[in-house]
């Protein structure tokens, strides 16, 4: 049937040699559809060799903002970022902040605008780097069809932090 082919998700991309986002141009194109500001966060990285294309930060306090039109209903959404050892992820904190914006809600700004927060950490004892997903429930049961999610990424601790994919999707 059709609804296989249909993805689950309003907003996606992974960092990956198997889809089509490769390069930082390819990141930098799909951040681009949704970035409504943008304070020390760059598209860079390679193809193939490390280090590998991602969005990354390298300065402390670096924040980003985003707003995504729900095209679904849509209840999550993953961040998939590097977790390492070396000293530049020691302390690394990215502190994310969630809302939904309902469809009419315009009139009455921040009125009961449900939030929620969430912290993801970059460091970790193991000797490599990987990626791991962090699959967050988005805050007042999710957003439907027409409203929006405003997501706001700070990096609160550290000065150096890499995202290789962002995810919001039904499940």
């Amino acid at each position: 049937s059709n609804q296989q082919l249909q993805s689950p998700c309003t907003y996606a991309f992974m960092v990956n040699p198997m889809t089509s986002i490769r390069t930082s141009g390819d990141v930098n194109k799909k951040m681009n559809e949704v970035l409504t500001s943008n304070t020390g966060w760059n598209a860079e990285g390679n193809q193939v060799r490390q280090p590998r294309a991602g969005f990354y930060a390298k300065e402390p306090n670096a924040h980003f903002s985003l707003k995504i039109d729900a095209s679904m209903e849509t209840k999550y959404m993953t961040i998939m970022s590097m977790k390492s050892y070396g000293d530049n992820f020691k302390d690394t904190i990215l502190e994310v902040d969630v809302q939904i914006e309902r469809k009419g809600d315009a009139a009455e700004v921040g009125v009961g605008v449900k939030s929620s927060k969430y912290e993801v950490t970059g460091y970790h004892e193991t000797r490599t780097s990987i990626h791991v997903p962090h699959k967050f429930e988005l805050p007042d049961g999710g957003a439907e069809i027409g409203d929006s999610i405003v997501v706001n990424f700070r990096l609160v601790s550290g000065s150096y932090f890499k995202i290789a994919g962002l995810a919001f999707c039904r499940y």
